[in-house]
């Protein structure tokens, strides 16, 4: 698995004016009148951009079929021969669309920006699972999903979600027994019950505390399971939490993993 610290995901999209429903200009119509501007031809335009003849034609139809005005436009006799050529109105479809492509571009990076801002932690480090195992004692259908409860041993009940296609691959029914996995540092801790939103809250007690400075990975024991959290320091000595201490962990059903 490979490590989420400084890499960078990019957020793309394309764009497509569209008329009556039907595609009228996008990135490779736009580079196609391009090519037909500098070599004078359909043809040669498509075999610049290594596309048939066919598609290059059809696309100038539907062009020229959507535009209020021709785009292309054929010339014939004079000096030099005849050809195909690109109108004034082609020529400020282009100008037009490399306005919008630049506005999209400015806005996809803003989105690339916050993206990766949520999911990347310059001290992130490979993911560390909680191991648990556990009895299926109630399934419930919503919609494509399931809300699965599992009972632990030590007698407290977990809520998870799973999609109808996960559960039907796992043939998964009640009184199974099922193992799933908990992200460490998907895990809230608090001294008392909270009133978050998350779905599932497990009462254990703090069984050792290893604090690197920067953050604190917290082993709790909850009867006959074992869980682990992993939070800052600065939340550690907020809470100021020791060695068998009674702490709640908090977690959202989606963070519960069944494989």
């Amino acid at each position: 698995m490979n490590k989420l610290t400084n890499t960078i995901f990019d957020v793309d999209g394309n764009i497509w004016i569209k008329k009556e429903n039907r595609n009228f200009i996008g990135r490779g119509r736009i580079e196609l009148l391009q090519n037909i501007q500098l070599h004078g031809s359909i043809t040669k335009a498509a075999k610049a951009m290594k596309m048939s003849y066919k598609a290059a034609w059809d696309s100038v139809d539907i062009m020229n079929k959507l535009s209020n005005k021709p785009l292309v436009t054929k010339v014939t006799g004079g000096k030099g021969g005849g050809g195909t050529v690109i109108t004034a109105h082609a020529k400020e479809i282009i100008q037009a669309f490399g306005e919008i492509e630049s506005l999209h571009k400015n806005y996809f990076q803003t989105l690339q920006n916050a993206f990766n801002e949520q999911i990347i932690d310059d001290h992130s480090e490979e993911p560390v699972f909680s191991r648990l195992s556990g009895t299926i004692t109630k399934m419930n259908q919503i919609n494509s999903n399931y809300e699965i409860t599992i009972a632990l041993q030590c007698g407290q009940e977990l809520t998870c979600i799973e999609s109808e296609t996960f559960v039907q691959a796992k043939e998964l029914t009640c009184d199974d027994e099922v193992q799933f996995l908990i992200e460490t540092s998907n895990i809230v801790l608090t001294c008392d019950v909270s009133t978050n939103s998350a779905r599932n809250l497990l009462l254990g007690v703090i069984e050792s505390i290893h604090d690197d400075g920067i953050n604190s990975n917290i082993t709790i024991n909850c009867d006959q399971d074992q869980i682990h959290a992993k939070i800052t320091t600065a939340s550690c000595q907020k809470l100021q939490l020791k060695s068998n201490d009674t702490i709640y962990a908090s977690f959202k059903a989606y963070n519960i993993n069944i494989i």
